[in-house]
């Protein structure tokens, strides 16, 4: 999505952040199911969410809105389903990271 810097470039910034403040909460916004996003592309999405742990997060499914630069450059080339299952999948792993370092509440 034409960013400007690497996913090494990102994970060092993080840690520099955490190791600065241990206590920073960190956030992001996710788009699954972009054009052209592949299986392998999506699985390093995963991957990242574990590493970094967000305390934040907010993942939605792709969908064409008209006057982007998206819509106009891609074709909307991932079926519905496989955004939805991918959308599940990090939904999933990002709320078990928040619910297993929650605290216990009596």
């Amino acid at each position: 999505m034409n960013r400007g810097y690497t996913r090494e470039d990102y994970l060092r910034v993080v840690k520099k952040l955490r190791a600065a403040d241990p206590s920073i909460t960190l956030g992001t916004d996710i788009i699954v199911g972009f054009p052209g996003e592949t299986d392998e592309e999506f699985a390093d999405t995963l991957d990242l969410a574990k590493q970094v742990d967000w305390q934040v997060a907010f993942v939605n499914i792709y969908s064409p809105r008209p006057g982007t630069a998206s819509v106009k450059l891609y074709p909307d080339d991932v079926p519905f389903p496989v955004k939805k299952k991918r959308w599940q999948i990090l939904e999933e792993a990002i709320n078990k990271k928040h619910l297993d370092h929650r605290p216990k509440v009596v």
